[in-house]
């Protein structure tokens, strides 16, 4: 294959759906990702870049908790943002 300017990486988004999903039907947890525009503020100034938003109902906070520090370990990232909401929910 000739160099033709593309780069090899990783694409975490699709590495990530697969890793959240193994991790919540293992552990039967309801959630839905959506994918978002986000941007940080860093110790070489501001970036934005494509943000996954988790969201999970229905366990508790240490749950989440565990569930953040296996995400960190699986796609090798620093920090998982959680926040925390109460709502009224029902299925129907």
């Amino acid at each position: 294959m000739s160099n033709n300017g593309f780069k090899k990486g990783i694409k975490y988004v699709d590495d990530f759906k697969d890793i959240l999903r193994e991790i919540c039907v293992e552990k039967e947890i309801n959630f839905s990702l959506l994918t978002q525009l986000g941007g940080y503020k860093h110790n070489k100034g501001f970036t934005t870049e494509t943000s996954l938003r988790i969201i999970i109902i229905g366990i508790n906070e240490q749950e989440v908790n565990l569930l953040s520090q296996e995400l960190k370990k699986k796609i090798n990232t620093d920090a998982v943002l959680i926040t925390k909401t109460e709502i009224e929910y029902i299925f129907s």
